[in-house]
């Protein structure tokens, strides 16, 4: 599948796929006209945690995401990763907690 402004990042150990993040661009009228970046579906496989995949496929995204001319990186995490590192690993990138955010399901 290919679906435009969206990159899928695989971080792969051996033959197993241990990694996945996903990049969407949005083009946008303010901002200078500069897109914003939005990283979603973040994911290591449990057996893989805390050994820097995440930390590897987040910063090669923000890396990308600098070099299309984004103005700003969003990333959504739910409440629930509070206390087991997801928050504090987004912390340790750059990322700022400083929205509060809202979501409906629709299924």
């Amino acid at each position: 599948m290919r679906t435009a402004n969206i990159t899928v990042y695989v971080s792969e150990s051996a033959e197993d796929v241990v990694g996945t993040a996903t990049l969407t661009v949005m083009p946008h009228i303010t901002y200078g006209c500069r897109p914003t970046a939005f990283i979603e579906a973040v994911h290591v496989t449990p057996s893989h945690r805390r050994r820097g995949v995440a930390r590897m496929l987040l910063t090669t995204i923000l890396r990308d995401a600098r070099g299309m001319g984004c103005h700003k990186v969003q990333v959504v995490s739910h409440k629930r990763h509070h206390d087991d590192g997801g928050h504090a690993l987004y912390r340790s990138i750059g990322f700022n907690d400083e929205a509060e955010g809202f979501r409906v399901y629709l299924d």
